[in-house]
């Protein structure tokens, strides 16, 4: 089982000590505080669905009963029906609801793990239609990921590679503009060298 804030919550731990408590979650499981937020926000909608498929079973159960007895009554087997329905309806809506913000929840936390600058940019060229759960995984994601990272690198954060090739080109320039074997600091540069020439200089 894992340690989620609102089984924290129904111990009574509130404010900061709940708080530290996540944040430690967090460094024992080598995750960011942002991540452990996302999978207890799932862990909380997990436990709504299965609160509200037991709440509908319990009135199904009812309504059931009430509809045995309702005898040669029309009338109310009619209304029980409809209410049978409703609640049918209304537990297929609240899931399809549940499933999309879980959905989302995930795609948040793997653009974190992406280290996208802005993950709302990003998903805006995501098509998510075409992304699904399955289990902790999201199938149809990581292609079109990496497409965008290919595309926009500029909307993620840049690694140690990209850095290092930056500074080889930053001195890669400045030996071109400058002294390229650095010794004889005393010689004029090749652009120094053009400009004496345009003035009829040596």
């Amino acid at each position: 089982m894992s340690v989620t804030r609102e089984f924290l919550k129904t111990l009574g731990i509130e404010g900061d000590s709940l708080e530290k408590i996540m944040s430690e979650v967090g460094k024992d499981k080598g995750i960011s505080a942002e991540k452990v937020e996302l999978q207890s926000k799932i862990d909380s909608l997990t436990s709504q669905n299965d609160d509200l498929n037991s709440q509908i079973k319990e009135r199904d159960g009812q309504l059931s009963t009430l509809k045995k007895s309702a005898g040669d009554n029309e009338e109310l087997k009619a209304q029980i029906k409809s209410l049978q329905d409703e609640n049918k309806q209304a537990a297929t809506d609240y899931q399809s609801k549940l499933a999309e913000q879980s959905k989302n929840f995930k795609i948040d936390s793997a653009l974190r793990d992406a280290k996208a600058r802005n993950p709302k940019a990003v998903k805006a060229l995501l098509d998510l239609d075409k992304v699904s759960v399955d289990g902790d995984n999201l199938v149809g994601f990581k292609d079109q990921l990496e497409a965008v990272q290919k595309d926009n690198d500029f909307l993620f954060e840049q690694g140690e590679q990209n850095s290092n090739n930056q500074n080889q080109n930053t001195a890669t320039h400045a030996t071109f503009t400058g002294n390229a074997s650095g010794d004889n600091a005393n010689e004029p540069t090749i652009v120094q060298r053009i400009a004496q020439r345009m003035t009829g200089g040596q």
